[in-house]
């Protein structure tokens, strides 16, 4: 390493569009020139090789467009085409037709829409130049909004159009970087800025509850699984994902460059000294590299001094959360270094194709901010390129992939990436595959949502006219830089130097490179040479020729733009103020506030200056100024000035200060306090409001269907539809000054009309796992032994208190029905350290669930064709009693039930997943010995029906005595069926018993009579309805719905 002070000489050739000279040029400037200074390797890719073995090189912008072209194609035919489809209507927003997308060609289920699917296939389209807002006259861009899932107050994208969140980070948090990644090129589209600051703002609360502060400075714990953004609370189940914070960070620093907001670069800078002070590698699926950009960018931009080397090494070292990593090595003669997935290392790798498309992304533009990557990182962008297209299966011999069939026939391009590539499978080596085919959810293993983040490799990678050295896009997929600038990495695998020729944009250019930090050209137009000497590289920046570069403060910039983030290698520590805050911006006259500021690099010896409305209110050096605000009404500015070694910094704050801040309304409730109510009812409803100055209040109601009368007074009439949902009533309360505060309540409104209320599977457990609906559905035990149940009686139910401890029934396609379902059981909990498992049925990923979170809330999980969804019980569980638990999905709300009492309710809707697991009692599936249930099951009754609030009422006295099974169910004949005094009964065994009841559960008294083959019931004088007839006949209880007229 040397540096020339002065005045420095360079040759250099440069090659036009005319003829080739030889310059001898004299700068004008003092620059410094090193030969290939400062370059930090990554130590997991020093093991790969420079120049990949077996180098084959796609052409990724044409296999990114004609992805596009088959994907997008509504009028492709052939097997499993096309591959794209519409909604009729959008669920957050209704005027739309939503996009369809199978995540696996042939999926198996109806209707698959996901965000991680979709979106980035629109932005690595859009990133070719394709415009997806008006392709083939079709706005994609627009169709994407239903992701942000508003209707179910979520307020962020989510993986479906109407899903939760605290399930599994990743799906949580990457569709709201796709998002804004989306946003960034299509910043217009109509509703983005309000969701653009809705996500922050999720995010921001989300960290802010985590434990992030300015007010004074902390630091959030996000070592979770996933988080909440209904309850704010954490996951704290299975696999932690807190590389998460890495994503979140990423998010809130485009979100605080956007707005200006300091908050947002607060709660990002909190999310990295999580990420930073971590002691263990987090990776886990994509969110850490986007960490690793944010930290990069803000050390560039801000002088933070996040750990990037740190961060950089654990993108590619296997982490130990899932043994997530850098492949490296070769498979069948074939490298397959740079693979991002399981890198075990030992003979049992599994690569996933998203990846390192993604990883890709979002580490390219690191170069542009830390130089000293810049070689390590060409590096690997050359494996994963070159390796890459072994998803694919035209690189794969037929026998070696799963569906090499299909995509001869229909992808003649090969576009359509696996999911997945095996180092070995059955026998087979460097197998093309995935995980859809033996799952069940697909007819083949060609994952779109994969081969869709094909776009983000294709934007940042081209090939020269030297085999190997690729064209390195440093700024494509650095979404919110302002830059118009353009930037490369070019890096020589070879052993000896090569020339590489680069095709200039229109006009005349200085071409800088930032390693030897030299100008290798001056006036060039058309086409430059570049020399690269062996195993080195090259970061240049084509700034217009009549635009001077200019060093400033250890950055050297063309007119307004950085070139060089890190000019003379400068990556010294400098004071810092990280954050100057006040808990409150808007005050009134002589109110106490505190000042907090936290400072990096701060000399002990360094003086502060407190300015108040630029008048000096103290010198203290301390982190926390408390003072006394002037009645002096304005927009005033608070200063604080740091001075040391003949440097200064500063920040501030504007404060609004008023004679008085005046309090809104307080809206308390919205009575009565009931929850469910009959269609068609006419109910009075009322606001409870006060106000701290009047009591003069106005009143302005609301409701998203039926109709309202008197709805500007405290109490309103509302006639409730006449169909059956969720609806909202909502009462706006208006004070005299104006200010104004909001009340909502949500109500259930369902028919008085049931539907067959025969169990579809019945399990009394009563000393065995025998199903008494007589539709067979036996179950198997497996270490639960028999306990007294809710009653005190003796081995009338079962007690499970190990891993081991299982009842299943066998995968059956009876139980995979898809419109509606109630389950019930009584339960009694022993303990609940981690989340529990009472039945499932393909758990969350696949079906539905019913579990008890480690808090002990009751959650109900319902997964749908729109998305997965959860439902608490609105208060914890108590151990060492019996409860009774129903739940319930209608196909438009999911309901818990609590000792036959309904608890909670939310709108969901869809058709029900289907499974290929068994439905299982006190564990999540019969492979997964965790999540076990540490206590008693009992009374487990399944029905293919949404069962009524006044069936379900009467479930936990519903004690069954039963003898024997019949393995047919029995069939009954009720006639006449309207009835008016007296019906009959045709099917029924000569023990039979017969209750009827109303729909509110009321006992009535009837008469039976066995005349020939049937019984004869009489009935007494009754109002014309709906009544329950239940026919118990030892072995089985039957409940009829009878029309009395």
């Amino acid at each position: 390493m040397f540096e020339l002070p002065g005045v420095i000489f360079h040759f250099f050739n440069i090659i036009t569009m005319h003829a080739k000279v030889i310059l001898f040029i004299c700068l004008l400037f003092s620059i410094k020139v090193y030969a290939q200074p400062g370059q930090i390797n990554i130590a997991r890719i020093e093991q790969m090789p420079n120049m990949p073995l077996s180098y084959n090189m796609r052409d990724w912008k044409k296999v990114a467009a004609d992805y596009d072209a088959l994907v997008f194609s509504t009028s492709a035919t052939g097997q499993h085409l096309p591959l794209v489809s519409f909604k009729n209507e959008g669920i957050n927003y209704p005027s739309l037709s939503p996009v369809l997308l199978q995540t696996y060609v042939g999926t198996n289920s109806a209707n698959q829409a996901e965000a991680i699917n979709i979106i980035p296939a629109i932005v690595g389209a859009s990133l070719m130049g394709i415009n997806k807002q008006n392709q083939n006259g079709i706005n994609w861009v627009e169709k994407t909004k239903d992701f942000f899932n508003k209707t179910n107050n979520q307020n962020v994208y989510l993986n479906g159009y109407n899903t939760t969140t605290g399930n599994d980070w990743w799906y949580d948090v990457m569709p709201n970087i796709f998002f804004y990644q989306l946003y960034s090129q299509y910043p217009s589209t109509t509703d983005y800025d309000q969701q653009f600051i809705s996500v922050a703002d999720q995010w921001l609360r989300a960290v802010k509850t985590m434990g992030g502060n300015a007010t004074p400075w902390s630091v959030p714990d996000m070592n979770y699984r996933a988080w909440n953004l209904i309850t704010m609370t954490g996951n704290t189940q299975g696999v932690k994902e807190p590389e998460a914070a890495g994503g979140i960070a990423w998010l809130l620093y485009n979100a605080y460059q956007t707005t200006s907001n300091r908050e947002y670069l607060y709660g990002a800078q909190q999310s990295l000294e999580f990420l930073t002070n971590l002691n263990s590698n987090p990776s886990y699926e994509l969110q850490l590299p986007y960490g690793v950009l944010a930290a990069a960018k803000m050390n560039a931009e801000l002088n933070t001094h996040y750990d990037v080397e740190k961060m950089l090494s654990w993108c590619f070292n296997r982490g130990p959360l899932r043994g997530w990593g850098s492949i490296v090595g070769t498979w069948n003669g074939n490298s397959v270094d740079g693979l991002i997935g399981e890198a075990n290392d030992n003979g049992n790798d599994y690569a996933f194709a998203m990846n390192g498309f993604q990883q890709a992304a979002a580490l390219a533009p690191v170069i542009r901010y830390d130089k000293r990557f810049a070689r390590s990182l060409s590096k690997w962008i050359l494996n994963v390129a070159n390796a890459s297209r072994l998803f694919y299966p035209a690189y794969l011999p037929p026998a070696s992939q799963d569906d090499y069939s299909w995509s001869n026939t229909n992808d003649p391009e090969s576009c359509i990436a696996y999911e997945a590539l095996k180092e070995v499978w059955e026998g087979k080596p460097l197998y093309g595959t995935g995980d859809a085919k033996r799952s069940g959810w697909a007819a083949t293993n060609l994952a779109l949502y994969g081969s869709s983040h094909v776009g983000y490799l294709a934007a940042i990678v081209e090939e020269t006219d030297v085999a190997g050295i690729l064209l390195i896009d440093l700024t494509k997929t650095d979404f919110f830089s302002t830059s118009t600038l353009k930037s490369y990495a070019l890096y020589n695998p070879h052993n000896t130097m090569h020339q590489v020729s680069l095709t200039l944009p229109a006009g005349s250019f200085t071409v800088y490179d930032a390693i030897t930090e030299s100008v290798l050209a001056t006036n060039a137009t058309g086409t430059v040479v570049i020399d690269i000497e062996a195993d080195q590289v090259k970061l240049l920046t084509f700034v217009p020729t009549e635009i001077a570069l200019e060093e400033k403060n250890g950055k050297l910039f063309a007119n307004d733009e950085v070139v060089d983030h890190h000019y003379g290698y400068d990556y010294t520590t400098k004071m810092r103020i990280k954050a100057l805050s006040t808990n409150n911006t808007t005050v009134e006259f002589n109110e106490a506030l505190s000042f907090f500021v936290t400072t990096e690099n701060i000399p002990v010896e360094a003086a502060y200056n407190w300015h108040y409305d630029d008048e000096l209110i103290s010198s203290e050096n301390t982190s926390e100024l408390d003072f006394i605000i002037p009645a002096v009404a304005g927009i005033k500015k608070l200063r604080l000035e740091i001075m040391a070694d003949g440097i200064t910094i500063r920040d501030s704050l504007l404060l609004k200060v008023v004679e008085n801040i005046p309090e809104p309304p307080v809206a308390s409730a919205i009575l009565p306090e009931q929850k469910i109510f009959t269609v068609s009812a006419s109910e009075i409803f009322q606001c409870l409001a006060t106000d701290d100055d009047t009591e003069v209040l106005t009143y302005e109601w609301s409701v998203n269907g039926g109709t309202l009368s008197n709805q500007n007074s405290a109490s309103v009439n509302w006639q409730l539809p006449a169909t059956e949902g969720i609806f909202t009533i909502i009462c706006v309360v208006t004070d005299q000054d104006l200010l104004t505060t909001q009340i909502s309540k949500d109500v259930l409104v369902k028919s008085v009309d049931v539907e067959d209320t025969s169990a579809l599977a019945y399990f009394p457990l009563d000393g065995n796992t025998l199903d008494y609906s007589g539709n067979g559905f036996h179950a198997t035990a497996s270490g639960v032994t028999l306990t007294d149940d809710a009653r005190s009686e003796s081995d009338k139910a079962y007690l499970f208190n190990a891993g081991d401890d299982i009842i299943f029934v066998p995968a059956d396609s009876r139980l995979n029905f898809q419109d509606k379902v109630t389950a019930s059981l009584w339960v009694y909990l022993q303990s609940v350290p981690e989340e529990v498992f009472l039945l499932s049925h393909g758990s969350w990923e696949q079906r539905w669930k019913v579990s008890i979170t480690p808090d002990k809330y009751l959650r109900w999980t319902i997964k749908t064709s729109t998305g997965t969804k959860d439902l608490d019980s609105s208060s914890p569980l108590q151990l060492g009693r019996f409860y009774h638990i129903t739940v319930a999905y209608t196909g438009f709300s999911m309901e818990v039930y609590v000792d036959g009492i309904l608890d909670t309710f939310t709108a969901h809707i869809g058709a029900i997943a289907q499974t290929n697991k068994s439905l299982t009692f006190g564990r999540k599936e019969e492979g997964e010995s965790n999540y076990f249930l540490r206590g008693i099951l009992d009374e487990v009754r399944l029905y293919q029906a949404a069962l009524s609030p006044q069936v379900i009422q009467q479930l936990p006295e519903m004690w069954t005595p039963v003898t024997a099974i019949d393995e047919q169910s029995i069939t009954l004949t009720v006639f006449p069926n309207p009835a008016k005094t007296i019906f009959y009964v045709l099917g029924a065994s000569l023990n039979s018993s017969f209750n009827l009841t109303d729909l509110n559960g009321n006992f009535i008294s009837i008469e039976s009579k066995l005349i020939d083959d049937k019984f004869a019931i009489t009935l007494p004088q009754l109002s014309t309805g709906m009544y329950l007839l239940k026919v118990n006949t030892g072995e089985q209880l039957k409940t009829i719905k009878l029309l009395i007229q």
